[in-house]
């Protein structure tokens, strides 16, 4: 285990070495100053769910979001939370740590307002692939909320690219609009040599997020087999990279690469079927806990199930 954790860690440096060089003069959309404070804090050893209680009761909000989440079906408590210290020690450090990641990434990515960019979809998409992705790796044994957070921060680059770097990046965007049925990353290495993915991984760099989640987002587009030549195969990495090949809305019939990847896992079509359907159960629910008003992606489960 220290083995993989060590390599992981040469490979988030790997991934994000260039891009002090190709971002020199353009800095990340900071988080919310609550959401790093409580970050670092739980990055401390010492740290127990109950303390960070006083710290999300500064941010109505952010309690308001640990409330909902801990009182909703996916924990079916038997009777209602009302006490911040209370959920926090129900949830547990990693089910805070996720939720408060995720909050904070939802209110600092800001809509591009580009045509044919849809910040909604792009949300929708994005929590289908981290609820996937937590049940996949429930499923094969490594840790779900790690999964989670690395498939929901996947493409995280995309609406900062189409933002504070749009002019640098314009050209890929109108490339992928025209052709979208190749993929974005491949479009991205064409024209700048570098991708989204390795630009997300250098955000999370920059927002001190932990190494396997650098790895998580910044691996993504690469096939199962690449990750199993790394070394990445049984950890959360795959259950990410599998969950980025599931088809988006915007075209939910493009099957292949999820039909392709999946036996790499030792999944069958079946069982992915069956691992999507059952998160649309509480999709609607976790949206709502993450302050998101979007729906369940019902077109991809309706094309796996036909498939």
């Amino acid at each position: 285990m220290l083995k993989i954790f060590k390599k992981i860690s040469q490979y988030a440096t790997l991934l994000t070495g260039d891009f002090e060089r190709i971002f020199k003069d353009f800095s990340p959309p900071p988080l919310p100053q609550i959401v790093l404070q409580i970050l670092d804090r739980i990055a401390q050893p010492e740290t127990t769910p109950a303390d960070l209680a006083p710290l999300i009761e500064k941010d109505p909000a952010l309690a308001t979001q640990v409330l909902k989440l801990v009182n909703s079906a996916y924990f079916g408590l038997s009777r209602k939370i009302s006490k911040i210290r209370e959920a926090t020690t129900l949830l547990g450090l990693k089910e805070i740590e996720t939720l408060v990641l995720s909050y904070g990434v939802v209110r600092t990515l800001k809509d591009p307002e580009i045509e044919g960019f849809d910040l909604g979809i792009f949300w929708e998409d994005s929590l289908f692939r981290a609820l996937f992705a937590r049940e996949v790796a429930r499923k094969k044994g490594f840790e779900p909320e790690e999964a989670f957070a690395g498939a929901l921060l996947e493409d995280v680059a995309l609406p900062v690219l189409l933002t504070d770097w749009y002019e640098a990046y314009r050209k890929v965007y109108e490339t992928w609009q025209a052709h979208r049925n190749r993929p974005l990353h491949e479009i991205e290495r064409e024209i700048l040599s570098w991708d989204h993915a390795q630009a997300g991984a250098w955000v999370l760099r920059n927002w001190k997020l932990p190494d396997v989640l650098v790895c998580c987002v910044g691996l993504h587009p690469r096939s199962l087999s690449e990750i199993a030549e790394l070394g990445f195969l049984e950890s959360p990495i795959s259950a990410v990279a599998l969950a980025s090949k599931l088809p988006s809305i915007t075209n939910p019939g493009h099957l292949k690469e999820i039909r392709e990847e999946a036996p790499l896992l030792g999944l069958s079509l079946e069982t992915v079927t069956a691992l999507a359907e059952s998160v649309l159960e509480n999709f609607e629910e976790i949206a709502t806990c993450l302050g998101l008003e979007i729906r369940p992606p019902l077109q991809v489960v309706e094309a796996l199930r036909g498939s």
